[in-house]
């Protein structure tokens, strides 16, 4: 008896408006909160979202307008109308209400506190960004650095690691690389992620140069010790015919080592032009 009577009062009640009562975001990122609602009571109702949890708080945004950052959409076939919050400041912290109106009643209310906080940055990740581009000057290969959690923004710096001083390469997030960036026969990079909890570095990109001359252009690019590996071939013929200097072959490769579970068999693409 005592178990049926608990299980009623922990379903809404017809009409009822609920949501989470607390939620966490992060300064600089989106958070999203969602208004359940009774679809049958309230379809057509304007919904919003006010600043405060008395029937005398401040709408900042509804089902109507937009506000800057703040904006409010209905699903109204399931009964659920979705808060978006952009930008998060550490200022948005404090008691928010969902809200229904009601014409002449008293307006349905369910209070939220949410709580903006700032957040370290998670080491950044290293990923190939693109292929191999046929250029005159040597096939590129594009390695991009995201930290995926972090309060924003996020300063993204790449550096050549050497035996003395690390040398500062960009402020960007993407490392470019192609045959005239090697002048050694070995490089490693890695880039660093920093806000205002601090610095993460990345995990190694090391560059093997095979062989560069002044027809011949091939190096090996691999993330970490066990990550995927790129390899880029460029090559240059004279033609017999323009003697002009022409694309001939490009031929990459990307494979990853054995430990890799989800792609252990190596794949390689060719493409051949001719001038």
């Amino acid at each position: 008896m005592w178990i049926l009577i608990l299980l009623i009062c922990s379903l809404p009640v017809s009409g009822a408006l609920w949501a989470k009562d607390r939620v966490t975001g992060v300064v600089g990122r989106a958070i999203t909160i969602e208004c359940h609602y009774d679809a049958q009571w309230y379809k057509s109702h304007m919904k919003y979202w006010c600043l405060g949890k008395s029937r005398q708080c401040n709408v900042v945004a509804s089902t109507n307008w937009r506000n800057g950052r703040i904006s409010v959409t209905d699903n109204k076939s399931q009964g659920i109308f979705i808060v978006t919050m952009e930008d998060l400041r550490s200022r948005d912290t404090g008691w928010y209400s969902c809200g229904i109106e009601k014409s002449g009643l008293l307006d349905q209310m369910f209070a939220v506190w949410l709580q903006i906080s700032y957040e370290p940055m998670s080491v950044p990740v290293l990923y190939f960004s693109s292929s191999a581009n046929i250029s005159c000057s040597g096939g590129s290969v594009s390695v991009s650095c995201e930290s995926v959690q972090g309060s924003l923004p996020i300063q993204y710096t790449w550096y050549e690691k050497t035996l003395s001083e690390d040398s500062k390469i960009s402020d960007t997030n993407k490392l470019d690389l192609h045959c005239q960036s090697f002048k050694q026969q070995h490089h490693q990079y890695y880039c660093t992620a920093s806000n205002n909890q601090g610095e993460k570095s990345s995990e190694m990109v090391n560059v093997s140069k095979i062989n560069i001359t002044r027809k011949n252009c091939s190096y090996v690019i691999q993330i970490g010790n066990i990550g995927p590996e790129y390899c880029s071939e460029f090559s240059t013929i004279a033609s017999p015919t323009t003697h002009l200097t022409s694309t001939d072959i490009i031929s990459t490769t990307v494979r990853t080592t054995p430990s890799d579970p989800e792609n252990p068999e190596r794949h390689s693409r060719n493409q051949i032009l001719r001038a």
